[in-house]
């Protein structure tokens, strides 16, 4: 399958959350272990992994505990176009660590495009943000509920997340970004 790159992903992933991914391979897992009809299904799934692509839906169903997590995400992976969980894991966070459902509310205008988005928030100010393949530009409020406030950082990259002007600020916050959106519940 190979690793993907930056560009190829969008074409067939769509914005999900990490943790929605996580208890997916939770279920895969359960229902593999379950006794039920679900387990036939669960067990194909796993023939997916190369490991284990030589085997039978029936050995895979008498050899359950062999199966860890780790196996469950990998499968997730591969039903996404990725050839490893870590590949996918990195990339949804990319895509994902700005986004706060429970407060989307506080997003002034969402744009499909970045120019439009660009034009809105050189006339208007605040912060141009970017989730999946949408843009918005945002106030104080939401950067606070991101656990993003270092107004200098902000500054040097221009209030700009999509094309900043210092990298090494954004870096900065991406990092901040990555970790806040890992600390969710």
């Amino acid at each position: 399958m190979g690793h993907w790159h930056q560009g190829n992903y969008m074409n067939i992933l769509k914005p999900v959350r990490l943790s929605h991914l996580k208890t997916q391979a939770v279920f895969l897992l359960k229902d593999l272990r379950s006794n039920s009809l679900e387990s036939k299904r669960a067990a194909a799934q796993f023939l997916k992994i190369p490991a284990f692509s030589g085997r039978t839906i029936q050995w895979i169903l008498d050899n359950t505990d062999a199966f860890k997590l780790k196996d469950a995400l990998l499968v997730i992976a591969l039903n996404n176009g990725f050839s490893s969980w870590t590949d996918l894991k990195k990339l949804v966070i990319q895509q994902d660590c700005l986004y706060r459902s429970s407060h989307v509310g506080l997003i002034y205008a969402w744009f499909s495009n970045y120019e439009k988005a660009a034009i809105y928030h050189k006339q208007n100010g605040g912060f141009l943000i970017k989730f999946w393949k949408d843009f918005a530009v945002c106030g104080n409020e939401y950067i606070y509920c991101l656990s993003l406030e270092y107004p200098d950082h902000w500054k040097r990259i221009g209030y700009n997340w999509v094309k900043p002007a210092d990298q090494q600020a954004w870096e900065f916050l991406n990092q901040k970004a990555v970790e806040r959106y890992l600390d969710q519940k």
